[in-house]
């Protein structure tokens, strides 16, 4: 008679699917592991940044651009682009805008202490000049330099309100070299501008200049948004 072998106990298929997705979910890490990759990356901190010339880093929380992406100056030995005035960036200190060259149009001449029109009913005049020094809070100019201080006066003489803002930055030559303005409360030379003129209506602001008392200056009264045209008043 055959002795009875006992039966191995039968496998619950719920543990063999088990055991299955288990091993299926270790090779699949180890591959992963194989290729450099780190699973749990996608779903842990921000996404990197590409930066120029492929470079990566994280984002910049302010959200300010990197001294990369900012636009570069002028090499050395180039001459840098002009401002957004129309001005080159190598202008001298102190003529922002200025037509102190020979790139602009000389429109008329005219002796100080005379009137002369600058635009279709406004005519412009300059007294002066008259001679200075600086005191201890003057802009743009050192306590004591030397200064010739003008008045500019405009006038409309048209039948319609004029802006006269444009015309309160006059610059003045040395011998056909600017001349650093120069401002002091002192001295009445303020840092302001000419209002809008009424018909008839007139407005005086005095210009001060660093420029000695042998300097024969040539100030240039001029519209600062086209400052490609000018009228100058000499002694």
């Amino acid at each position: 008679m055959t002795p009875d072998v006992p039966r191995p106990p039968r496998a619950c298929p719920h543990r063999t699917r088990l055991a299955g997705t288990l091993l299926l979910a270790l090779v699949l890490a180890g591959c992963a592991g194989e290729a450099g990759e780190d699973p749990t990356a996608a779903t842990t901190g921000p996404a990197a940044t590409t930066g120029p010339a492929g470079s990566t880093g994280a984002p910049d929380p302010a959200g300010s651009p990197s001294p990369a992406a900012t636009t570069p100056g002028a090499a050395p030995g180039e001459t840098a682009p002009p401002s957004a005035s129309g001005t080159p960036a190598d202008a001298p200190s102190g003529n922002d805008v200025a037509p102190y060259d020979e790139t602009a149009t000389r429109d008329a001449g005219a002796r100080l202490g005379t009137s002369a029109a600058v635009a279709e009913g406004l005519e412009a005049r300059v007294d002066g000049p008259r001679h200075a020094t600086t005191g201890q809070r003057s802009v743009r100019a050192a306590p004591g330099t030397p200064v010739q201080v003008f008045t500019l006066t405009l006038t409309n003489t048209g039948d319609e309100p004029v802006d006269a803002v444009p015309w309160s930055f006059p610059v003045a030559l040395d011998d056909g070299e600017p001349a650093t303005p120069a401002f002091d409360e002192d001295l009445g030379a303020r840092m302001e501008t000419f209002p809008t003129l009424e018909p008839g209506g007139s407005a005086s602001l005095e210009v001060a200049f660093s420029a000695g008392r042998e300097a024969e200056l040539a100030v240039r009264v001029f519209d600062n948004t086209t400052p490609d045209h000018y009228v100058e008043f000499t002694d």
